[in-house]
């Protein structure tokens, strides 16, 4: 695996009052969660890196800000292409 190497100033653990352990683990999640929330990887694979099931990283994606869902999508719009793609199917089987 490949390691990733943030610089911090030593006087941040103690602000935080976290250990180095503690930090790096807040810090992979972070990356873990933002690459979620880009789109660039599944839950399922971010939950594997982080060593946890799916459904816990879904609980930490609340603690984040992130949503579960893609907000991005359009409902409507993809609920008026699947009714066009059904009609396409009973015509073509007709």
């Amino acid at each position: 695996m490949t390691t990733l190497h943030i610089d911090y100033p030593e006087e941040l653990l103690e602000q935080i009052e976290q250990s180095k352990e503690d930090l790096e683990v807040l810090a992979r999640e972070a990356l873990l969660v933002r690459l979620y929330d880009l789109g660039k990887i599944s839950s399922g694979k971010a939950a594997e890196l982080l060593g946890m099931p799916r459904w816990v990283f879904l609980d930490v994606l609340g603690t984040y800000g992130v949503s579960v869902f893609d907000d991005t999508q359009d409902v409507g719009a993809e609920a008026q292409l699947a009714i066009e793609a059904s009609r396409f199917q009973h015509k073509s089987a007709d």
